[in-house]
């Protein structure tokens, strides 16, 4: 996923951003955790970038410098209203405001947006709305991880080798994978995209306790028809589906995004996962195949 160095316009871009810049499938993309919300879910701790993202990309830059410029950020109720105001003074499109998960503290709730333009200008605007965001610790940030650092490695590796991610960490006891669901080849706004952002699938476990079982998460990108027999899959596997919805607007094809969750053994969660994952379509899809 993350093949090339990141060149002056991606660094400045998640510079401005307060983010740390990668480039993933091509496209430059700027990624942070908001570390000072500390959720709870289904009783476990929830630091993870899974449940307190903020990412940032842009990519297809025409002639006058104009990008598709995509961005997400984890809110809590109290801020949403005041930070889509922010983003609508600056002439950014709203796309999606909603849930991803279920049986959480606090409630956190998630923004979606987009806009055609100059990525610095986009980043500045961006800056400006996210000024309005509480500073101040939500919940008490996550204790001293008990599971030794080579056991935790171990099983990420093990979780990564069979949901076949593209790239994985595993740090402070949070295990991640990503993988971008690269037959999906949307048009956003006109313009071909192909950021982690519009593909994602992601799955996750952590707050391992000394019984195996960890908070385990997932989410992916997803198409309309897809939707009903993967929310089946999930459920045969007592997967709790905690969400699914648009996170874009005048996308081609027209992309979903499912999120869920589970306390379960990290291994049999992926491997549940992947049994479910084999229902989707892996042909070329694309707004001329629609």
């Amino acid at each position: 996923m993350n093949n090339v160095q990141p060149d002056d316009l991606c660094e400045k871009f998640a510079e401005i951003l307060g983010a740390t810049p990668a480039v993933i499938n091509g496209v430059c993309t700027a990624t942070r955790s908001r570390t000072n919300i500390h959720p709870v879910v289904l009783g476990r701790r929830a630091d993870s970038f899974m449940f307190v993202p903020q990412a940032y990309s842009f990519e297809n830059l025409d002639q006058n410098g104009k990008a598709l410029c995509l961005g997400e950020t984890v809110l809590l109720q109290e801020e949403a209203n005041r930070f889509m105001a922010k983003l609508r003074e600056e002439g950014i499109i709203v796309t999606a405001f909603h849930n991803h998960w279920l049986f959480e503290n606090p409630r956190l709730m998630y923004m979606h947006f987009e806009s055609l333009e100059e990525p610095l200008s986009f980043a500045r605007k961006v800056r400006r709305a996210l000024n309005v965001l509480t500073t101040r610790n939500i919940g008490r940030p996550r204790g001293r991880q008990r599971i030794p650092n080579r056991r935790g490695e171990e099983l990420c590796e093990e979780f990564n080798q069979i949901l076949d991610g593209s790239m994985h960490t595993f740090e402070d006891g949070a295990c991640i994978v990503m993988k971008s669901r690269t037959n999906i080849m949307p048009r956003v706004l006109g313009r071909q995209g192909t950021s982690f952002l519009l593909i994602p699938q992601m799955f996750a476990f952590e707050s391992l306790s000394s019984d195996g079982r960890a908070l385990c998460s997932g989410e992916t990108v997803i198409l309309q028809e897809e939707l009903n027999p993967f929310i089946s899959e999930l459920l045969e596997h007592d997967i709790i589906v905690t969400g699914f919805h648009n996170h874009w607007l005048f996308e081609d094809p027209r992309l979903m995004y499912i999120h869920f969750e589970k306390v379960e053994k990290p291994i049999r969660f992926a491997e549940d996962v992947k049994d479910a994952l084999e229902v989707l379509t892996t042909k070329k899809v694309s707004s001329d195949t629609i």
